[in-house]
């Protein structure tokens, strides 16, 4: 094959592999532009924030009738990104309160838009509700743009509730629970007194299924309240100038809700964990303007353009679409080693795969990859790599057993590493996935241990399937690379066998704020009692040490933790047992 033709399919796949992972997350944008015609004075601003920003879906909030939803397209996103962005169908309310929504094109395709009457007088601060579909998934998503009626008082928040009870009850009535609600909501506080229209919209009631979440659980009295100055979003500004509010940041009027469904990471539409951001808001600006002395999380450039653009802040999230297919191979991986300890890691790592098929598999082209940017190609133009029927093979990161701790290596590949909490992806060359295993620093290998499975027919992707091996190889690391963990001798498979503990549970549990974990040991060692969230991230080491044979119990004391379930992780070097408590603020 031609060498530039080799160069020209290698980057193809570079290219294909980026748009695959990059695909999977979208960002999600509001902001408030205050009364937004056509104005040249504040359009590199815009310009400015969202380069920085980089979202693939923007809602606005006060863009000014029809001119100013074709200007801010043409002027400001065309000119970011040309032939990047389309305007969803625009429904023309009052002047200064139109709502309006851009996205990427080749990330979305638009299917409507449509009025929800919401207002004392329709048309002019009701909500609109976008329909649209992410194309490399082919999910569905309901977006609705909101800008409540502004300003405190009762006459105002009473506006407010009225506005939020008619969404609530429309949001009642989908059937479909993949949906988010964004935009200027102008309400000050959860207090239900003074701001009932917040509860309307999150509080708990006889249907839910229109109940609104807040991402990162920041609720409360918000309004002038230093408490919450790193979420608030109005007002950048100190002065008056061009028909903004003053007053420093003292207010979280900008929001990003979600449904209950986008907070389960188990859905094929998910909010990502972390990715919450009021932009700009460094939380060192509580009534002062965004840009006075130095701010911490974006750079002086930016403070202005924000101070200058508009009296709000943009706020944006992550969200994750399951646009993953899925293939069977036959293959499995079986045996992680991802920190071996008498070779250094760049040497040393390495993972196993079976074939659990009774015919040969070739593996040449396949990838290997992560979630961020290691991947490797499986062979070469014209090499086999065959995997027989019922063959434990090693992919390492080195094939010399005098260098890699004694492996003995069937596949040596490049540009893919192991950390404490990575993923490992079979994809073939069209990207669809053959296995895959995502492992977290409390899984069970350790420094110089491998993990591995006992029984190929469980699911590799769930971490009480996987043990710490206790045989040694090589140089004296622990693992089986290249066999069965079966390959073992009886006495060493007896230890495995033999019940090292009993984890009994927590008592009380339900609890409020301390619950005591129960639990009996057997075997004098070395014990470890750890506690994660549901979906697997590790909260807290709750006792390591060594333990004598007897009954036993701990003391759990929860302490600025969120309700819900945990995991209560008991392992030693050869064993685990995990139970399930519920926390109840």
């Amino acid at each position: 094959m031609p060498q530039l033709v080799k160069i020209y399919r290698f980057l193809s796949l570079i290219i294909l592999l980026a748009c695959l992972i990059k695909a999977s997350t979208v960002r999600i944008m509001t902001y408030n532009l205050l009364n937004f015609e056509d104005e040249n004075d504040r359009e590199n601003d815009f310009r400015t924030i969202i380069s920085i920003i980089e979202p693939d879906l923007i809602m606005v909030q006060e863009i000014s009738g029809q001119t100013g939803f074709f200007h801010f397209k043409s002027d400001v996103l065309d000119l970011i990104e040309p032939n990047t962005w389309t305007g969803a169908s625009f429904i023309n309310q009052t002047a200064s309160q139109d709502i309006a929504l851009y996205y990427r094109h080749d990330l979305f395709t638009f299917i409507s838009t449509s009025e929800i009457n919401t207002a004392q007088t329709a048309g002019t601060r009701d909500v609109i509700e976008w329909k649209i579909i992410h194309n490399a998934s082919e999910k569905e998503l309901n977006i609705y743009g909101v800008h409540f009626k502004a300003s405190s008082g009762q006459t105002n928040a009473a506006q407010r509730l009225e506005e939020a009870t008619v969404l609530r009850n429309y949001l009642n009535s989908l059937d479909e629970n993949y949906f988010i609600v964004g935009g200027d909501f102008n309400i000050y506080s959860n207090n239900q007194s003074s701001e009932p229209a917040f509860e309307m919209l999150t509080g708990i009631s006889g249907n839910n299924n229109g109940r609104l979440f807040d991402p990162i659980n920041r609720i409360g009295h918000w309004h002038n309240n230093s408490s919450f100055a790193d979420v608030h979003t109005q007002s950048p500004r100190t002065s008056s100038f061009g028909g903004g509010a003053p007053g420093g940041m003292d207010d979280r009027f900008d929001w990003l809700f979600v449904s209950a469904a986008l907070l389960s990471d188990s859905s094929d539409i998910h909010y990502i964990e972390d990715s919450y951001e009021t932009f700009g808001n460094d939380g060192n600006h509580f009534n002062q303007a965004i840009n006075s002395g130095n701010n911490m999380s974006v750079s002086n450039e930016i403070a202005n353009a924000l101070h200058d653009a508009s009296d709000h802040l943009p706020v944006y999230m992550d969200l994750f679409f399951n646009d993953l297919t899925y293939a069977f191979s036959g293959i499995s991986i079986t045996e992680i080693m991802p920190d071996p300890s008498m070779v250094s890691d760049s040497y040393g790592e390495w993972f196993e795969i079976f074939n659990s098929t009774d015919t040969s598999i070739n593996i040449n082209g396949w990838i290997i990859k992560d979630l961020d940017d290691d991947y490797h190609i499986i062979g070469s133009e014209g090499l086999e790599v065959i995997i027989e029927p019922g063959e434990y093979v090693v992919m390492a990161r080195n094939d010399n057993q005098s260098l890699n701790g004694g492996v003995s290596v069937g596949y040596q590949y490049s540009n893919f590493t192991l950390s404490s909490n990575d993923e490992i992806i079979l994809t073939n060359s069209s990207g669809a996935i053959l296995d895959e295993v995502h492992y977290t620093d409390s899984w069970a290998y350790d420094n110089g241990v491998s993990m591995e499975i006992h029984d190929i027919e469980l699911d590799n992707g769930i971490y009480e399937n996987w043990f710490s091996s206790i045989a040694q190889y090589g140089n004296g690391d622990y693992g089986t690379p290249g066999a069965s963990w079966q390959s073992l001798n009886v006495s060493d498979i007896f230890q495995i066998l033999k019940p090292q503990f009993s984890l009994m549970g927590a008592f009380p549990n339900p609890f409020n704020s301390s619950t005591s974990i129960k639990f009996n040991v057997f075997n004098s060692g070395k014990y470890f009692i750890k506690a994660y969230t549901l979906n697997g991230s590790f909260t807290e080491t709750l006792f390591e040490g060594a333990l004598e044979p007897g009954s036993h119990d701990f003391q759990w004391v929860v302490k600025n933790k969120p309700s819900g379930i945990y995991l209560i992780k008991m392992e030693s070097t050869i064993a685990k047992e995990v139970k399930k408590v519920l926390h109840l603020k």
